[in-house]
């Protein structure tokens, strides 16, 4: 009856003990991996910036990423993409950026981003960095997005540093279909934003058209455009947001004319020597300095 006894417990201890490791597992790890596979996308599109002063902007960009799993529960993306705006003042905007992340899709995410950008116009070139922290946390159909760091501007005389900031809630009506809303800070300048993307019911759910707003004090930028998915077909755009690449920050100076019009760019300040207000984008924004 003692080695009955003895047994039994064993089998429940054992038993206990592979339930708890099991959920611990789960807890820690997670139950899918932070990448799904090799995977990507392209976006185009078209952006116009309204500046209360009567100078407007207006071009065109695209942006490409490619996302890659790094074991269970990491993965890394890279971005690439070019800007042509039109306004008194013709500007390119090119540059790539690197995503480093950990993720649990079922959870949230959180990771390093860095990214380099060349801006080149009739007046003098700059270099902008961006350094920051991004993350992410999934409430079933809400998803809460946020980024903080610093644009680094050199220019031809000086450098400057700014703090770089914004906050997304998106809410998925469908699967198929986000709406987003939040707040950004760039250059000195605090603005709001609006979004929405759809799925289109074809082409093995990887094809989603994108509009989306910024608003600032002095200026309004608009965007909207076409995005097409590479990799398992057949997801939903929520699915897609969570298990394989992340969001695209690359070329989303909205503010971009208050960096062209520090010292360490034009060589003038806010009240003189440039344009007054601008924008460039991306994900979240675009524009022009004027």
């Amino acid at each position: 009856m003692r080695n009955r006894l003895l047994a039994t417990t064993a089998i429940a201890l054992a038993m206990g003990g592979a339930a708890s490791a099991a959920d611990f597992q789960e807890k820690f790890e997670g139950t899918k991996p932070a990448v799904s596979g090799f995977n990507g996308k392209i976006e185009f599109g078209y952006i116009n910036t309204d500046i209360d002063s009567g100078d407007d902007a207006d071009g065109a960009y695209g942006v490409g990423s490619f996302s890659a799993p790094l074991g269970d529960q990491f993965g890394i993306q890279v971005d690439a993409g070019l800007a042509r705006l039109d306004s008194a003042v013709d500007v390119t905007l090119a540059g790539i950026a690197a995503h480093g992340f950990w993720r649990d899709p079922d959870r949230g995410l959180l990771g390093g981003y860095a990214q380099y950008s060349r801006l080149s116009s009739g007046g003098p070139d700059a270099n902008i960095f961006r350094l920051g922290a991004e993350g992410e946390i999934y409430l079933d159909r809400v998803s809460l997005e946020g980024f903080a760091g610093a644009d680094i501007v050199d220019g031809s005389s000086d450098n400057e540093t700014y703090f770089s900031g914004d906050f997304t809630a998106a809410f998925y009506a469908t699967d198929n279909f986000r709406i987003s809303g939040g707040i950004g800070h760039q250059f000195n300048e605090t603005f709001g934003k609006v979004g929405a993307e759809a799925m289109l019911p074809f082409a093995s759910n990887n094809v989603a058209l994108f509009a989306d707003g910024n608003f600032g004090s002095d200026y309004q930028t608009y965007r909207a455009g076409l995005r097409i998915y590479f990799g398992e077909s057949g997801k939903s755009l929520l699915a897609r947001h969570r298990e394989d690449d992340p969001r695209t920050r690359l070329l989303d100076f909205f503010a971009l004319g208050g960096a062209f019009n520090t010292p360490s760019v034009g060589g003038g300040s806010e009240e003189g020597g440039g344009s007054e207000e601008g924008g460039g984008g991306s994900e979240e924004g675009g524009g022009a300095p004027t």
